[in-house]
């Protein structure tokens, strides 16, 4: 049986693939490992569930994004005292979730853009509201 995850779960598996290792390479068993290690859910939600939520989808993407450039920050990391070799880990993640958080927040105001148009067409009706922009050539 598929296991519902909360807002609050959700949230703390995106803050799983924000602070993900540079080093470690990201794979869904591995997040699935992750989750049941620090979240202490057992069993660990699958590959399939955290596919459902958009947010952990679009996290994880973000993170397989570019491989190679978290291998070249990684090796010059190993160049760095301990302290800024944590400052430079600390960066990675925040930089990291800055960019999760922005295309986030794209896709919010992209679907605000169609429930405004809907909410203005139909009356306000949440089946409504998540209804796609009807096609312009048609008018």
């Amino acid at each position: 049986m598929a296991q519902h995850l909360t807002d609050k779960d959700i949230e703390n598996i995106v803050e799983i693939l924000d602070y993900w290792p540079i080093d470690e390479k990201l794979t869904w068993d591995r997040l699935c490992k992750a989750i049941e290690i620090q979240l202490e859910f057992v069993p660990a939600p699958t590959r399939q569930t955290l596919q459902k939520y958009a947010r952990i989808k679009n996290a994880f993407d973000l993170g397989k994004k570019s491989p190679t450039a978290r291998l070249i920050i990684s090796k010059t990391q190993e160049k760095l005292p301990a302290s800024l070799k944590i400052a430079q880990s600390r960066i990675n993640a925040l930089e990291s979730k800055l960019d999760r958080l922005e295309k986030e927040n794209s896709m919010l105001l992209e679907q605000f853009v169609v429930w405004q148009y809907n909410a203005h067409k139909y009356g306000v009706s949440m089946a409504k509201l998540n209804e796609p922009l009807s096609n312009k050539s048609t008018d």
